[in-house]
């Protein structure tokens, strides 16, 4: 299994693991990174990172995270969420995502909750948070890391 940027052949592929999960495909596109494991040829998971904020510090969003049901439990989710948090790292960005089923998978990334006021307010102009994902959903912040400038 590998990590790499998806390629624009990879989309519909893409399409359909964020849509099989339950997850908005609104912005989707936009994303700066979209990320996707493969196996044997095959798209089996995908991540996607949208960049915001203009003012010298980049803000992410963490979203569309997914994986085929038939990969699950393989750590394919882990390798795609680490290898998104190291394109924030390197950016020297903080990076923020909403969850309604996987509240208890980010901490042990240095994701904490915070209510969704707290979010940064470069986001507000994301597909998610103006109404793609639902005001139910859960919000997380990890704070900039990383030893990169």
């Amino acid at each position: 299994m590998r990590v790499r940027e998806a390629a624009p052949a990879d989309l519909p592929a893409v399409h359909d693991l964020v849509a099989a999960a339950g997850l908005p495909l609104d912005g989707l596109d936009d994303a700066a990174h979209v990320l996707v494991a493969e196996r044997a040829g095959g798209v089996v998971g995908v991540v996607a990172l949208e960049r915001h904020g203009n003012d010298g510090r980049p803000v992410f969003l963490l979203r569309s995270a997914a994986v085929d049901a038939a990969e699950r439990e393989r750590g394919i989710g882990a390798a795609l969420v680490s290898a998104a948090l190291a394109l924030v790292d390197e950016a020297r960005g903080e990076v923020a995502l909403l969850t309604e089923t996987a509240a208890g998978y980010f901490p042990r990334f240095g994701f904490a909750a915070v209510d969704r006021g707290a979010l940064p307010a470069a986001l507000a102009a994301s597909a998610e948070l103006r109404g793609a994902c639902p005001a139910s959903a859960h919000a997380f912040l990890r704070p900039i890391t990383g030893s990169t400038p």
